[in-house]
């Protein structure tokens, strides 16, 4: 009988420490950044012309400018876009033509990645129009630029996210900063601002795809501390949902393919530092505890 107990509760204490292992393992798996890139956007021979007669490269303007914006949320690892060059030279691929849904999907995989995102810049231009009134010369600045954008699943070659979006500045007034003559339109900056708002928009939407998600590290009344601060894109007003995990989700293979996620409550943040921030309860209050998470909303 003694050793018949003893066998139990070795037993118990084996499948606790295995539960304990899983819930650890898939923690991690859940938590662990996913590899991103970006290719250089498309042109397909569209030339921005820019004061002073020169070209903007926008495509490597925009694909920058991507790959800046997503660095912050910290659900991804964004791979540089010369590091994926120097992988698939070394694998001898040949990427110099036009990236599809196909190539885009074998890039990625070669160069190890979870996600590839690529663009095309469908349209970019600039309409300036001078007009005189009772002899006062009025300016109309506006500047457009379209982008069509595809975020592809590597592993399995499926289309994630796609869309077309626009980013549009307009400046009126009797001098406008950045207008050059009717051939060259305007300064790469002013170029810049529109791509810019574009830009946000595909962030915002990829970002939705694996939505910023931290952790509660203190709780002081209806005050919650999160470890999601300005470096992770966290902004005062932005809503978190905090929610807690529990027992690891395992398929008919016995392998761990997530974990039950229990919906705590809603915060609202109040004050950003660099890789902190202070958020407060949203209504009525709640039991949050250190080590919830919190995802952005």
């Amino acid at each position: 009988m003694v050793k018949s107990s003893r066998s139990k509760v070795c037993l118990m204490v084996i499948m606790g420490a295995l539960f304990c292992f899983l819930v650890s393992l898939a923690a991690v798996a859940s938590a662990a950044p996913k590899r991103i890139g970006v290719t250089k956007f498309e042109t397909n021979g569209l030339t921005v012309h820019v004061r002073g007669g020169g070209y903007y490269d926008i495509g490597l303007g925009a694909s920058d400018m991507l790959a800046t914006e997503l660095a912050k949320n910290k659900n991804f690892q964004v791979v540089e876009r010369e590091q994926i060059k120097a992988v698939l030279d070394e694998e001898a691929f040949d990427a110099s033509g036009a990236v599809d849904d196909s190539t885009a999907a074998e890039m990625g995989k070669i160069a190890g990645l979870k996600y590839m995102v690529y663009g095309k810049i469908v349209s970019a231009g600039a309409e300036n129009n001078n007009t005189s009134i009772m002899g006062i010369s009025y300016n109309q600045l506006n500047v457009k630029v379209q982008i069509a954008v595809r975020m592809i699943d590597a592993s399995t070659g499926t289309i994630v996210w796609a869309d077309q979006v626009q980013g549009v500045v307009k400046k009126s007034g009797g001098s406008i900063q950045g207008i050059g003559s009717s051939d060259t339109g305007v300064t790469a900056s002013v170029y810049d601002e529109a791509l810019g708002i574009a830009i946000k928009k595909i962030a915002d939407q990829i970002n939705q795809q694996a939505p910023t998600v931290g952790g509660v590290v203190r709780v002081s009344g209806q005050r919650v501390y999160l470890d999601i601060g300005m470096e992770q894109g966290a902004q005062p007003g932005q809503r978190y949902a905090i929610y807690r995990e529990g027992e690891p989700i395992t398929n008919s293979a016995g392998e761990v393919i997530g974990v039950e996620k229990t919906d705590v409550c809603t915060v609202k943040i109040v004050s950003v530092d660099g890789q902190m921030s202070i958020a407060e309860v949203d209504g009525k209050g709640a039991y949050i505890k250190q080590g919830d998470r919190a995802r952005k909303i």
